[in-house]
């Protein structure tokens, strides 16, 4: 790290010159400009103050051989041979990039330069006022003082419309300084002296009437000349001892940077970006490839918005990460898919070669695991599939053994694996960690036992032996797998029990078979509880209400009408009812109820409103349906234990 990056202090009026120069961009994968009125000012009072504002850390860019793509600062435009897409011979690429500091340099620029509408002013008066309410100090220490200790310089920074004629406001009454004044000292002295000697004139001309009072016609009394005089001096002396010195502050400023040498490569600038970004944001792998990219001629955040625009399944999984596709490609190339290594391991001829190639394979397996797996990723959303990581996978093998074979056996043993593969990795939430690291190893053994000739063959061993606490929320890996599994089951409604219900159907979501406000009353009555939040607080902690074993895909109007607040017996005996009553009503609603992964146990124990009896039961439906249809082939009872 020594020797790609180095310390040194810049003048910071010397940096905003060469932004507006073109020295200084921004790479290409750097987010909008987004700090508003009131972050500017307070950056602009610590910087007239001499106090740090952190500091800026800036990439070395090789002008034959720029590392990545760069953009202007907003509202800022260079000369047109500094710009990423001139092709001219004299085409000069910025010295440097922001890798962090964008908000704070593109807020100084446009106050120090303004934008296409607006210009900002220090109000003169403000500051002049309070000067004098300290009994305006006049020597260096008492004015340093004074600035860091009693001088509001936020306050005293106003924003304002364009116009042609910024200096009129400086010159007249209102006498507001526009800050474009400091793009060069010299500017700036001259538009302070000229402000200068027209108060001398008019202090000569009060002076003058003052003397002739008598000989002349004058407007004003001679106490009121004597009160124009006295504060026009006022006005020279600030304008000459407490202006300057305020404003030297900016222009002596020293901004602190880093320097990453134009030697490092891409993923020491990726770690070293991350490490010092002050906005928390984490730079990914898709940011910097679109960055190193773009001089290849290879548009792939274009290729990406394609992409996600054209197929809804890779948005619903990948329109956020951005990561799963590039895997997709980094594994049919068969480099490294760890996140952090694509900007380096994916090279442009790879997306010339197999892009096209890797989106039908990615696009397929999303459909393939939503239709044979209840993904469900058709509904927009990945919410309900049990690891994401899992796609890059299944896109290389079934590029290499398409599901699709005309061998009607073939395909179902195909099928039967990608399901066991699926529902294994969630129960046993094989990719909690170091999913990176166990897609390569986990390509190769799902490639040797799709290519086998028999189920059993070449199987993975990790899959022999499958446990994994299910009764647990909705949320995390385990969960997300049982609600596939309600998915794929695509059940009949309890109440209208000709319509599917499941992630897909409109108007259906997972609601509690027993409900939280007739749990909460039975908890409260059986425990002599009045608080609420005690009874919610129990039931969260000790009947864990909100597991996935106690809720089913409901359509919303059955939920509000029939199941009510109402405990299972109850409204099961209006199903019973609605269908007829007797032992034949009994048996259709009890078949209904196993669509749902609940066995004639768990439905005994819900007639006897038995919760926790309940949950056990259905625990044991869920492992048998993962063991048959989800084609686990050995579901552990308990946690296996090492030796």
């Amino acid at each position: 790290m020594a020797l790609t990056t180095e310390s040194k202090d810049l003048n910071l009026s010397d940096v905003i010159d060469g932004i507006f120069d073109g020295d200084y961009q921004l790479p290409e994968f750097q987010r909008d400009y987004v700090w508003k009125d009131s972050n500017i000012k307070s950056l602009f009072e610590s910087v007239l103050s001499s106090h740090p504002i952190g500091t800026v850390l800036l990439l070395e860019i090789e002008k034959e051989n720029p590392l990545m793509a760069w953009t202007s600062f907003s509202e800022i435009i260079p000369t047109e041979n500094r710009t990423l897409d001139y092709e001219g011979e004299d085409k000069n690429p910025p010295q440097y990039l922001v890798l962090d500091g964008q908000q704070r340099l593109t807020s100084l620029s446009h106050l120090t330069r303004g934008t296409n509408n607006h210009i900002w002013y220090l109000d003169l008066n403000g500051v002049k006022q309070r000067w004098e309410e300290v009994e305006a100090p006049s020597n260096k220490d008492e004015i340093k003082n004074f600035i860091e200790q009693d001088l509001d310089v936020f306050a005293f920074i106003k924003k304002k419309k364009r116009t042609d004629d910024p200096l009129k406001d400086f010159r007249s009454k209102a006498k507001l300084l526009p800050l474009t004044l400091l793009k060069d000292r010299n500017t700036l002295t001259k538009a302070i002296t000229d402000v200068r000697d027209a108060i001398s004139e008019k202090i000569h001309e009060k002076n003058y009437e003052l003397k002739n009072y008598e000989k002349l016609t004058v407007k004003e009394s001679k106490e009121e000349l004597e009160e124009i005089i006295k504060e026009e001096g006022k006005w020279k002396t600030f304008l000459a001892e407490l202006l300057p010195f305020i404003l030297d502050n900016y222009f002596d400023f020293k901004l602190p940077t880093v320097v990453v040498s134009k030697k490092m490569g891409i993923s020491g600038v990726c770690k070293v970006f991350t490490k010092i970004n002050t906005t928390g944001i984490q730079l990914g792998a898709f940011d910097l490839l679109v960055a190193v990219l773009y001089p290849k001629r290879i548009s792939l955040k274009q290729m990406f918005d394609e992409v996600v625009s054209n197929y809804s399944l890779i948005d619903s999984l990948d329109g956020k990460p951005k990561r799963y596709l590039l895997q997709t490609l980094a594994l049919y190339n068969k480099v490294s898919p760890k996140t952090s290594h694509l900007p380096e391991s994916l090279k442009a001829e790879m997306f010339d070669e197999g892009w096209n190639i890797c989106v039908k394979n990615l696009n397929e397996a999303c459909e393939q695991l939503d239709r044979n797996c209840g993904s469900a990723l058709i509904t927009g959303s990945d919410k309900y599939l049990a690891y994401s990581p899992l796609l890059p996978i299944i896109a290389n093998v079934i590029n290499e053994h398409p599901l699709g074979v005309k061998d009607h056996s073939l395909r179902l043993m195909r099928l039967d694996k990608l399901r066991a593969w699926y529902f294994g990795a969630g129960i046993s939430s094989r990719y909690g960690e170091g999913s990176d690291n166990k897609q390569v190893k986990d390509l190769a053994e799902m490639k040797r036992w799709f290519s086998s000739p028999s189920f059993k063959e070449e199987m993975p061993t990790w899959l022999n032996n499958i446990y994994g606490e299910i009764n647990t929320s909705k949320s995390g890996a385990v969960g997300k797998t049982i609600v596939s599994l309600y998915n794929l089951k695509r059940a009949k409604d309890i109440y209208l029990d000709n319509m599917e219900v499941c992630a897909e159907v409109n108007g259906c979501d997972l609601h509690h078979i027993f409900p939280k406000a007739a749990m909460r009353k039975k908890v409260m009555e059986e425990n002599g509880i009045r608080d609420k939040t005690m009874a919610d607080k129990l039931l969260k902690t000790q009947h864990n209400i909100d597991s996935v074993l106690n809720q089913t895909w409901l359509l919303s109007s059955t939920n509000r009408d029939i199941i009510s607040d109402r405990m299972p017996s109850n409204y099961i005996h209006e199903l019973i009812q609605k269908n007829g009553g007797g032992g034949n009503a009994e048996q259709k609603v009890r078949d209904l109820f196993k669509q749902h992964c609940i066995n004639d146990s768990a439905f005994d124990k819900l007639m006897n409103d038995d919760y926790f009896g309940f949950i056990e039961e259905r625990k044991k439906s869920v492992q048998f349906e993962l063991t048959t249809t989800c084609k686990i082939p050995n579901f552990l009872e308990s946690e296996p234990v090492d030796d």
